[in-house]
């Protein structure tokens, strides 16, 4: 199961590389002044992990992410997300869980970019302190880096993990951590971020961990834009991948919608596999927020599979269900919410119902379609005809009635507040959704080259 816990193992050696290279001569590198910091609000991050030490290198997945911080933002690059395991409780805990993801990426670029300044840019490739021989050898941490400048515009940093003082990496070797930048004449900025999870943490790689990272940006005088990819382990029953694209519009009004993100999870199974049902979930996220934090998110689960047992003794259910819930989630700058709405916006009846028809009881509670309809207020002839009757018959209504009855299913938040009406519901009204979490929009090939070509 996708928990907080499932993040890239990497380990960001930007004070390795400074330690390795402090008698280097820097003389002649002009200081950049590019920053990948987008200033992501707290309320869409969970906030910075102010318990983790700015000279901390955390593991990430085993903790909430962190690296050291960056010289630009003189922030750590660790985040907190979420605070529990469920993810998937509301549509903004999915929010957060997955902007957290992007605000720490965007954060280990700026820091990488920024030490870049200190290094020389030759391509050759140099050892850092980290002597894969030595009793302190940390295998999270790099032994090799290199820094070339592939053109006046474009820089590239290479990270090696795992090598030997006696055989160290040659060049033209795929690295394990890589990022290019192009700085164009225009002032635009792009470039990508690849990681290979298993070589930067090959000693403690677990088979369902994320294994490939990869994070595209681009930054103009008017938006700053920044996409991610992530692949999880062949042997993640669940989960194939996610994609987490973030805009912040430099040009909105404060006040008004200046950060936007959409964020995908592809998934390999139902999270609770039922008969008649082959179908493959997925679950999407767009939210909103204006410069100072207050926003709100929309999730959609589709296609999930939903069993309604009601007495396990008797072998009483209700059936199983395909569905789609919309889960809408205001939230303030602080964090606290305005307006929770969940919805079932498309469901299909998908059989193994064994609810008799009439004769059952409430207390003890073994209940009969009869008593359903009527506890439930539901029209007289349902679960007849066309009314969640035989399979592929839409039961919206029944379950809607269930999640409002049982205020919110098992240890999710029922429906309160009142909807604001502002420009949030204007943004979350004319959401749309990522289409795919692959780069082609098909599949991993090609996905994760260590190179990059800047578009100008």
């Amino acid at each position: 199961m996708l928990t907080t816990k499932t993040w890239l193992p990497v380990i960001i050696a930007g004070s390795v590389i400074l330690s390795a290279c402090s008698s280097e001569d820097g003389t002649g590198i002009t200081p950049n002044l590019i920053t990948m910091d987008m200033q992501i609000p707290d309320s869409m991050t969970g906030g910075e992990n102010k318990a983790l030490s700015k000279s901390s290198f955390a593991k990430a997945g085993k903790a909430p992410l962190s690296a050291t911080s960056g010289a630009s933002t003189g922030q750590p690059c660790s985040f907190i997300g979420v605070e529990d395991e469920d993810i998937f409780r509301n549509g903004y805990q999915t929010t957060k869980f997955m902007v957290s993801a992007m605000a720490t990426w965007t954060c280990i670029a700026d820091l990488l970019i920024d030490v870049s300044d200190f290094v020389p840019h030759d391509g050759k490739i140099i050892e850092t302190e980290n002597d894969f021989n030595a009793d302190n050898y940390d295998a999270d941490e790099p032994t090799h880096y290199s820094v070339i400048d592939n053109s006046d515009t474009q820089t590239s940093i290479f990270l090696y993990y795992g090598y030997g003082r006696s055989n160290p990496p040659i060049a033209g070797e795929t690295p394990q951590f890589f990022i290019s930048w192009n700085e164009g004449t225009d002032g635009v900025i792009d470039g990508r971020m690849v990681i290979d999870g298993t070589g930067v943490d090959w000693e403690d790689h677990q088979s369902d961990d994320p294994v490939m990272m990869r994070m595209d940006f681009n930054y103009t005088d008017s938006q700053q834009f920044a996409d991610m990819f992530l692949q999880f382990d062949e042997a993640n029953v669940w989960a194939d991948g996610f994609r987490i694209e973030m805009i912040k519009d430099l040009n909105a009004n404060s006040l008004d919608k200046v950060f936007e993100a959409r964020g995908m999870i592809a998934m390999k199974s139902q999270f609770i596999p039922l008969n008649g049902i082959s179908e493959v979930p997925d679950v999407q996220i767009y939210s909103v927020s204006d410069g100072f934090g207050n926003g709100a998110s929309v999730a959609e689960f589709q296609n999930v599979s939903f069993p309604l047992p009601l007495n396990i003794f008797t072998a009483n259910t209700l059936g199983n269900y395909l569905l789609t819930k919309r889960d809408e989630y205001y939230f303030e700058f602080d964090m606290d919410w305005d307006y929770i709405h969940k919805s079932i916006t498309t469901s299909e009846y998908r059989g193994d119902r064994t609810t008799p028809a009439s004769g059952g009881t409430l207390d003890p509670f073994d209940p009969s379609l009869d008593l359903i309809i009527s506890e439930l207020s539901l029209d007289a002839g349902y679960f007849n005809d066309n009314q969640c009757a035989k399979i592929g018959d839409s039961c919206n209504a029944l379950l809607n009635e269930v999640h409002d009855y049982l205020n919110g299913f098992a240890g999710q938040e029922g429906n309160q507040g009142t909807e604001p009406q502002d420009w949030r519901s204007t943004a979350l009204n004319a959401a749309t959704f990522l289409n795919s979490v692959y780069p082609n929009g098909i599949d991993w090939n090609g996905a994760f080259d260590f190179s990059f070509t800047p578009e100008q």
